[in-house]
């Protein structure tokens, strides 16, 4: 070494080797994270499945015409908490029922059909709350046209319920991911630390004071953790946007690639590679102190 080393990345100049192993596992880890996190902040957990999974329908009078059916369905779909609103006239209405239920053609005989149109609602899966669906039904009760709403009231509030326990399971694996990240990286500081002692005692000899030492590894450490964690989330995004538009059936699921773009969505990774700087700038400290009291 020479006298007068710098101290910025000094741990690369010291043990370069263990540093290269420990940033590819780094890197693919946060390449791991980042597909999590951004497929969880576009699916909202399992919002975006309950959304799809759950509809309102509004069953028209059997005198309503198909027109009227229609310009129904456009004043559904203007309101706040819908995603979409689709009519389906009678004829559209009996042939959904027979592929259902086949071979109940008998049913309808030579005479009427004996199933009226229907309006079917999806609500957005950021507001599929109980007090937006109470909304949208208490709209559609309203209207003259509409003879029944069935929007689940009786069983809703317990299929949210659930999907909010497994929305804060999501989160809380990911939470542990980053929690066991953050202990493997302190055992990793640790031991380098421990490793590079002697190295250390020579800058010590030579004025340069542990405080300082120590606060310049932890920068180090959280920068090429923000870079990490910036570059392999945006590595898992764009792997996640090609996945969403080779498959579209992924988007019943995770949510359109657009979203990818969305402020929030670029915002939600910057924070997330953020904490990353810090945890990494943590372990550095933790390993450190630890080594050191180890020492003694």
């Amino acid at each position: 070494m020479s006298e007068r080393p710098s101290l910025w990345w000094i741990d690369w100049r010291l043990s370069p080797g263990s540093l290269v192993r420990e940033t590819i596992g780094r890197f693919l880890l946060f390449c791991l994270l980042g597909f999590g996190l951004l497929s969880l902040l576009l699916s909202g957990g399992v919002s975006r499945i309950l959304a799809d999974r759950y509809a309102i329908t509004a069953v028209l009078r059997a005198e309503v015409p198909s027109g009227e059916g229609e310009g129904l369905a456009r004043k559904a779909a203007a309101l706040p908490p819908v995603r979409s609103a689709t009519y389906r006239d009678p004829e559209a209405a009996w042939k959904e029922f027979l592929r259902a239920y086949p071979g109940l053609d008998p049913l309808r005989g030579t005479g009427e059909n004996p199933l009226p149109g229907y309006i079917e609602i999806r609500i957005r899966p950021d507001r599929l709350t109980v007090e937006d669906v109470e909304l949208v039904a208490s709209a559609l009760g309203a209207v003259s046209q509409v003879e029944q709403v069935l929007a689940g009231e009786d069983w809703l509030p317990r299929l949210l319920r659930a999907g909010r326990l497994a929305s804060w399971a999501c989160w809380g694996i990911f939470g542990a991911f980053l929690a066991g990240f953050f202990l493997v990286g302190r055992l990793q500081e640790r031991a380098r630390a421990v490793a590079l002692a002697g190295d250390f005692a020579f800058l010590a000899e030579r004025g340069i004071s542990a405080g300082r030492l120590a606060f310049l590894r932890a920068a180090g450490a959280a920068l090429a953790g923000f870079l990490l964690a910036a570059v392999g989330t945006a590595a898992s995004g764009g792997v996640l946007f090609l996945s969403l538009r080779k498959f579209p059936f992924l988007e019943r699921v995770v949510g359109s690639p657009a979203d990818l773009l969305l402020p929030r969505t670029i915002a939600s990774a910057v924070l997330f590679s953020i904490g990353v700087a810090m945890l990494c700038g943590a372990a550095s400290l933790l390993g450190w102190s630890s080594a050191r009291s180890g020492r003694k």
